[in-house]
């Protein structure tokens, strides 16, 4: 099973879709965070997360400098 998670950092990251939202203070802390999350909404087994980063979140005048972040994919065993 696939989730696809929208991510974005503001002072801390952010993982959300319309079901979860999750927020951690480094990325190690937002998986950690997401695995209890997805257990208390039901989820069980091996999920593969993909977390597509919200490059509108990058202030304009830097996207020339960055012109792509990242995205991730994560397994996550609940």
């Amino acid at each position: 099973m696939m989730l696809i998670l929208t991510l974005r950092f503001d002072r801390e990251w952010i993982a959300e879709n319309s079901v979860i939202s999750v927020k951690g203070s480094s990325l190690e802390d937002l998986d950690r965070k997401l695995k209890y999350e997805l257990k208390k909404v039901g989820y069980s087994g091996k999920i593969e997360v993909l977390m597509r980063f919200d490059y509108s979140t990058i202030p304009r005048w830097m996207r020339q400098f960055h012109p792509h972040y990242f995205n991730r994919r994560v397994v996550i065993d609940v």
